[in-house]
């Protein structure tokens, strides 16, 4: 009985080469998605801790991470902050939904600050005006 043969090479040679070209490929891609869907959370001072008083003006309950846009009387004049979370994932283990924040709600949060002094930061905890205190879990609190 004759081998088969593709291009030359035995069909075995060829099949280990097809299969070990493909296990790489998949290690390749599964492990190629967290990280490059990942970044650092090195621009916010971890230092500081920064509490900020204002009203929600919305919720971003998405992924990869939750945002918090943050209305804080500042001399009379309304300035936004943006308030970086934790992913919905790790939220919803927490508690947490879509209706977590609502558009008018008052609260007080504590966040680390943007190292630039940027109006924003990394979302640690927050005040409920029912007096309830909840946590994202994105950092050690």
């Amino acid at each position: 009985m004759g081998q088969f043969a593709v291009n030359s090479r035995p069909v075995t040679v060829a099949l280990r080469m097809a299969v070990a070209g493909l296990a790489a490929l998949g290690v390749s891609a599964a492990t190629s998605g967290p990280a490059l869907a990942h970044h650092s959370f090195a621009m916010f001072d971890q230092s500081k801790k920064v509490q900020l008083q204002g009203t929600v003006k919305d919720w971003q309950f998405t992924n990869p991470h939750s945002w918090l846009q943050l209305l804080v009387d500042e001399n009379g004049h309304q300035i936004e902050y943006s308030i970086e979370g934790a992913s919905v994932n790790t939220l919803i283990r927490r508690g947490w939904g879509v209706n977590t924040f609502k558009p008018g709600d008052k609260i007080t949060i504590v966040v680390y600050p943007i190292k630039t002094g940027q109006r924003g930061g990394a979302f640690l905890s927050a005040t409920l005006s029912n007096g309830k205190t909840i946590s994202s879990g994105i950092t050690p609190n």
